[in-house]
């Protein structure tokens, strides 16, 4: 008989993000993440209430470790702001604590949970206010600053959703970075940037 208490809380929640990711909402059942960690449903109720309590904690998983940001302290110059977007782009490119499929998974969730969808909304909002921070600090008024914001953000996400990535690899996308920053955060930027790895390698 499966010992019902070896599965931690944390493996029953991976089990429920791998099952999201890969069949969707309705594949998020008990029974089946019983199957696939080999326990019994007593095991799941040793660490969660009910079904709703996973999938609270499978949204907050979402929403606290998908590392689209990372936590950091504001920049204070404009090389602290551009070094940030250019580590985030880095970040997003190589998927290093950021998962897509999760991300994406999420989204389809949102589009059949209103209260869901609410939490992803504001999830986006949040970002998309760090970015502008980011863009608001290299120079840019409000306004430009807010739709600099939003471009990247949208363009990243955007870039999954439509399945880009599975015709442009990490490569590709790397050798990419350099016009890419050129474009979001504009050629004075980029252009200083250069100089700055120039004189590094100096």
């Amino acid at each position: 008989m499966p010992n019902i208490t070896k599965v931690t809380a944390e493996e029953w929640i991976d089990a429920a993000r791998d099952a999201l990711i890969n069949d969707g909402l309705a594949a998020v059942k008990i029974d089946r993440l019983a199957k696939t960690l080999g326990v019994t449903r007593g095991g799941f109720y040793h660490h969660f209430e009910n079904h709703d309590a996973l999938l609270d904690y499978l949204l907050e998983r979402w929403a606290t470790s998908n590392g689209f940001l990372q936590e950091t302290r504001s920049p204070k110059t404009k090389a602290e702001a551009f070094a940030e977007i250019n580590k985030l782009v880095d970040r997003l490119i190589q998927e290093e604590a950021y998962s897509p499929a999760f991300d994406m998974a999420v989204r389809e969730w949102a589009r059949i949970d209103p209260e869901v969808r609410r939490i992803v909304e504001k999830v986006d909002d949040d970002r998309i206010k760090w970015l502008t921070e980011l863009f608001t600090v290299l120079g840019f008024n409000s306004k430009e600053a807010l739709m600099r914001g939003r471009m990247l953000y949208m363009h990243q996400v955007g870039f999954y959703s439509i399945g880009y990535h599975t015709r442009y690899g990490a490569s590709e996308r790397l050798r990419n970075k350099p016009a890419y920053l050129e474009i979001i955060c504009g050629r004075p930027y980029a252009a200083a940037a250069k100089r700055r790895k120039a004189a590094k390698r100096a």
